[in-house]
């Protein structure tokens, strides 16, 4: 069967605004995955981008990217959903034993977007919810609440985790939000919505970043060792929505980790829009050995812990670039394999800031 590699990462730092169109900083992250991998353009046998066109303005969004991605003239497709599922869906391509080498891009220009509440509104079904013009703080909220119900948690246990990534992203040249701060600094902001303060929600982002996948390892970063995607319950009416319970999490895992891999994990990456997103995502996930809310408030997931969470300063740290919120989890694990730190990690997102759905991939470095 053939192996897929990690040749080579692309990024640009994250920053609230940037001056420059979108397609020069898809260009920019592209030059530097070249670089990355010792790569020349005409190597590159395929482009999958992530993109959705509500959150860019126009259709048919990847018509724009492979000019900027050396993908002129060859197979490109679109993946409209988080850049994790693109990164998959590039993994599979080369699987299919037809192409080599295979690039993800992803992108988010979020300071060009005035409505992004009024956005998210889509997400809900069109008779029964949007027209109560819910925000999506609420309905984060509600399943913050319903996870520390479930599980006898503390609003307190959201800090510990916003306080820890914010503090991580210090380390993270491309991280547009760390600061040194601390859990009673962020118990002292006001709620957005009850029990989610303002630091337990990611701020928004312009970023991107491009990833090579290839059969070859000549130059290999990294290995990557599975894969897996699932739906949870249905996340468009509320009705039938398992609030506080990621149900697609154990699912994708069970695809992409097999017991017999469990040990590789040595750190984790969550796309967390949400402190409660990355807590939700970690009860799932059953690569922690007990109580996942006892681990957070004992250190366990601090960068030097037993199983560090987000050690890149995941997206409350960094930045929140909406759909290329999977494939900035995975430049920044690559980035932290090749540390020596670490041999091995997980990395998961969430489809979307309110969805119940996602996908899973698992690193060993190259």
């Amino acid at each position: 069967m053939t192996e897929v590699y990690v040749a080579g990462v692309g990024e640009i730092p994250c920053k609230p605004s940037y001056t420059q169109d979108f397609r020069e900083m898809l260009f920019k992250a592209f030059k530097n995955c070249l670089e990355d991998s010792e790569s020349e353009v005409s190597e590159i046998d395929a482009v999958v981008a992530s993109g959705l066109d509500f959150f860019e303005g126009i259709s048919i969004t990847d018509s724009y990217t492979p000019d900027q991605v050396g993908g002129r003239l060859k197979f490109n497709t679109l993946v409209s959903n988080d850049s994790l599922n693109a990164f998959i869906h590039a993994y599979m391509l080369i699987k299919t034993g037809w192409f080599k080498n295979v690039l993800v891009t992803a992108y988010a220009k979020s300071s060009n977007i005035l409505n992004y509440g009024e956005i998210l509104l889509n997400t809900w079904d069109p008779h029964l919810i949007r027209p109560l013009l819910i925000h999506h703080f609420s309905i984060a909220a509600l399943d913050a609440q319903a996870f520390l119900s479930r599980r006898n948690g503390e609003p307190r246990d959201l800090s510990i985790v916003a306080a820890k990534n914010i503090r991580n992203a210090l380390r993270n040249s491309a991280a547009a939000y760390g600061a040194d701060t601390d859990i009673e600094k962020i118990e002292s902001e006001e709620f957005v919505s009850e029990p989610l303060r303002r630091s337990h929600v990611a701020r928004l982002c312009d970023y991107a970043s491009v990833v090579l996948l290839s059969s070859d390892n000549r130059s290999a970063k990294a290995v990557v060792k599975g894969v897996g995607f699932a739906h949870g319950s249905h996340s468009s009416d509320l009705s039938e929505r398992v609030f506080g319970k990621f149900a697609w999490v154990r699912p994708a895992v069970s695809k992409a980790l097999p017991g017999s891999l469990r040990r590789v994990v040595e750190f984790v990456e969550v796309s967390e829009s949400f402190a409660s997103t990355e807590l939700m995502v970690l009860d799932e996930l059953g690569v922690y050995d007990g109580d996942v809310l006892k681990g957070v408030r004992g250190g366990d997931f601090m960068f030097d812990g037993a199983l560090p969470v987000n050690p890149s300063g995941g997206c409350i740290g960094m930045g929140y670039p909406l759909n290329a919120a999977g494939l900035q989890r995975v430049v920044q694990a690559v980035k932290l394999l090749r540390m020596g730190r670490w041999s091995g990690c997980l990395v998961a997102s969430v489809d979307g800031e309110v969805v119940d759905g996602g996908s899973v991939v698992v690193l060993s470095a190259g």
